[in-house]
């Protein structure tokens, strides 16, 4: 999917308009696809915004931290942390990256959309360990995982990055496209953004909400913030491509990487570390709500089972908290499944698209995801719901696309 980090979406409410940003909850690279489709939805980026107690104290401080600020260290088990990026106040958001460390070598999973950010994690790494980085994996070819490679690269020199051939292809393909295009658009955005909160009103013409305001704001300043992170954002590639598996010798510690599947994506690489019981899942997993653009509905549940075939003691999933059992992992699973056999009966019984999606709500699911906050249940529809049905109709009716025209 050609330009995957800004999913724009907006929902009405009465008597207000909520207003939505996807993947990051939305992911900032996918913005022009989505404005050329429907450019009134460019003001769509502010919800699913989950204000963090910190951004809501933060009166005080010169400012809350930004998304290329921020990440919770957590020690996972011997040897092994997990820099977990919170909720996002802005809709931008960076993934969750994972250190494993050996008695000769330590391997590290996901980089950051950010090259500051990953300077940062670089440097708190510093303090844990002086066993040097000898593995890069990328979980996937979205970009808010893999374009703080850079970073590493120049950190520990000879350093492999690790990724299925597919992820590979995409990332040697697709990432040039976006990061060529991104400035501009991300400037574009911000711009348009400022000028709809001069004039008071959303482009519908409806007038924006005061907590809109605020969240538009927001997203505003964190774009104008992330701006020379772009700017110095270098692409570099995976060094080795895989097909199936391969185990990675730390010294004392084995780190199998697996593909299991078309699940998130055509490449998801999972990761498992068999002594601490530890299981990485890039977005094949994803909290609070999963993300379904471009992704494999039918095949995506089979693919989850057989990693928590694994037995994993702790799951940490590409966005979310550390898991300590499979509970959310098992949801997930549910909606999944539960999406591909309805829409499938959709199109057996000759439903059209539309209808489809009129008929397919997870209404009892949605709660359960995101329990009675509107904003996650605004992102389980935009962000898992509405794609997956999309998907999954282009697969029942034999016309699945490349996830790069998603």
């Amino acid at each position: 999917m050609l330009n995957r980090m800004l999913e724009c979406q907006l929902w009405l409410t009465e008597p207000a308009v909520t207003v939505a940003m996807r993947h990051n909850l939305c992911r900032p690279d996918r913005l022009a696809p989505c404005l050329a489709r429907k450019p009134w939805r460019f003001v769509a980026l502010a919800a699913h915004i989950v204000l963090m107690s910190v951004a809501a104290s933060a009166a005080a401080a010169e400012h809350a931290p930004f998304v290329n600020e921020q990440y919770d260290l957590v020690t996972v088990g011997p040897g092994i942390y997990a820099f977990i990026s919170p909720e996002s106040d802005s809709g931008v958001v960076g993934s969750n990256c994972t250190l494993i460390v050996g008695k000769d070598a330590a391997l590290l999973v996901d980089t950051t959309e950010f090259p500051s950010l990953a300077k940062r994690i670089l440097g708190d790494i510093r303090k844990l360990t002086s066993v040097p980085i000898r593995y890069v994996v990328n979980t996937h070819w979205h970009l808010d995982h893999v374009w703080g490679n850079q970073v590493f690269r120049d950190a520990y020199p000879g350093v492999a990055f690790i990724s299925t051939e597919f992820t590979r292809q995409m990332d040697e393909t697709q990432a040039p496209k976006i990061l060529a295009t991104q400035p501009e658009e991300r400037r574009k955005l911000a711009a348009q953004t400022r000028h709809s909160l001069e004039i008071g009103k959303l482009s519908s013409g409806a007038k924006i909400p005061p907590a809109t305001k605020a969240r538009l704001t927001r997203l505003a300043d964190t774009l104008d913030f992330i701006a020379p992170d772009l700017a110095a954002t270098i692409n570099v590639l995976p060094t080795i491509g895989f097909e199936g598996a391969l185990s990675v010798n730390l010294g004392d510690r084995i780190v199998k990487i697996m593909w299991l599947g078309r699940a998130n994506t055509g490449g998801d690489a999972f990761i498992f570390v068999p002594d601490a019981q530890v299981l990485l899942t890039g977005d094949a997993v994803a909290a609070p709500t999963p993300f379904a653009f471009g992704s494999y509905i039918s095949e995506w549940p089979a693919v989850l089972q057989t990693a928590l075939a694994l037995n994993p003691r702790v799951i940490i999933p590409g966005h979310g908290p550390v898991m300590h059992d499979s509970a959310y992992v098992q949801l997930e699973i549910e909606a999944l499944q539960a999406v591909w056999q309805q829409v499938k009966q959709c199109v057996l019984d000759g439903l059209t698209l539309e209808q489809t999606h009129k008929k397919v709500t997870l209404d009892e699911l949605a709660r359960r995801f995101a329990s009675s906050d509107e904003l996650r249940m605004g992102g389980f529809r935009d962000d898992f719901l509405q794609p997956a049905i999309d998907r999954a109709f282009q697969e029942a009716t034999g016309k699945l696309k490349p996830e790069e025209e998603e």
